[in-house]
């Protein structure tokens, strides 16, 4: 996160997807896996609250319908928000339920001072696509803007008081996974993000950095039009770099290397779901000799490892990554010794 040169070049996921963990160790939860392949950090997230109103679908706290999809993740089905009547009504959950931090105490009493504890947090725009509909944000980002902006700003408050209470937990790192474009660019204009997204989002970050936490931003998709803005907001890590959306592990980190950690992109689109091992090999080692030198790199998938990526492709990634991410001095050599 300080673009020092450590000992060889870190690596976690923001997510692994259970079904990928149950078939390399059989049985085992993400906190094996990581304790097993020796990753240097595992993130954590604040709990909510769900209770099953049908067969996978869920209502959550905030009161968001959630259905099971493909993934481990759950999808939002409903509007919670419509108007400023019912943003003026809503309350996010209440920071000090006593469950609010079960999931989080858990990870610390194991992996603290051994290796970095992240919390996923929220930029506050995901809100706004939850609560309000992602397609409704949209559209509204211009036709009404003080709306997005007051759900976004509700949400900054919210995230940086639970970044406060992480840090003081121990939790070193946030990481805040809203996106903002696709494969096909931007979701919004450089303009909307700069007017309703980026002020707020920029008083997080200095809130969660004044708690002690560095700061990783997450968005897929092409961030060119507004990388500049990202650093600006004040992130010590840029994740992922997203490939096949033509974004260049080697660009940015030739133009903001200097003044961000970079954190990515071995393409979870393409070798890891539909390459070889060797293929995987060596893919890491052209990340590695782009993203290592000088150090600030820390190497992790294109986004997640998700379901449809290859049980032994990532374990060939891992395995790559413990032989070619060695320093020598700042720079890393690969070749095989």
């Amino acid at each position: 996160m300080e673009r020092k040169i450590p000992d060889r070049v870190p690596t976690f996921e923001l997510a692994i997807d259970s079904q990928v963990i149950d078939s390399i160790i059989a049985g085992a939860d993400i906190y094996d896996f990581v304790e097993k392949f020796g990753l240097d950090a595992i993130v954590t997230k604040p709990d909510n609250k769900k209770v099953e109103i049908e067969k996978n679908t869920f209502k959550d706290e905030r009161g968001s319908i959630l259905k099971k999809g493909k993934e481990d993740y759950l999808i939002p089905t409903n509007i919670v928000i419509k108007d400023e009547k019912d943003l003026k009504r809503f309350e996010f959950p209440d920071i000090k339920a006593p469950h609010r931090f079960s999931s989080m105490k858990r990870v610390i009493e194991r992996f603290k001072s051994r290796i970095a504890i992240v919390v996923n947090l929220r930029d506050g725009f995901s809100e706004a696509r939850i609560l309000h509909g992602f397609e409704q944000t949209l559209i509204d980002l211009v036709d009404r803007p003080s709306l997005i902006r007051g759900i976004v700003e509700k949400a900054v408050d919210y995230y940086s008081e639970l970044g406060k209470i992480a840090a003081k937990m121990g939790v070193e790192i946030a990481v805040t996974g809203d996106d903002y474009a696709g494969t096909g660019g931007m979701l919004m204009s450089r303009e909307h993000f700069k007017e309703v997204v980026y002020p707020a989002m920029k008083r997080l970050f200095k809130n969660l950095h004044n708690s002690g936490l560095y700061v990783i931003k997450h968005s897929d998709g092409n961030l060119y039009p507004i990388i500049d803005l990202l650093v600006d907001a004040g992130i010590d890590c840029l994740n992922p770099i997203d490939p096949i959306a033509g974004m260049s592990l080697e660009k940015v980190k030739r133009e903001y290397g200097d003044k961000i950690c970079l954190m990515g992109n071995v393409n979870c689109a393409g070798n890891l779901v539909f390459g070889n091992k060797n293929e995987v090999i060596e893919e890491v080692k052209k990340c590695l000799e782009i993203g290592a030198p000088g150090g600030g790199y820390i190497i992790s998938s294109s986004n997640s490892i998700h379901r449809s990526v290859n049980p032994e492709n990532y374990e060939a990634m891992l395995e790559a990554i413990k032989k070619y991410g060695k320093y020598l001095n700042d720079k890393i050599f690969i070749k095989d010794y």
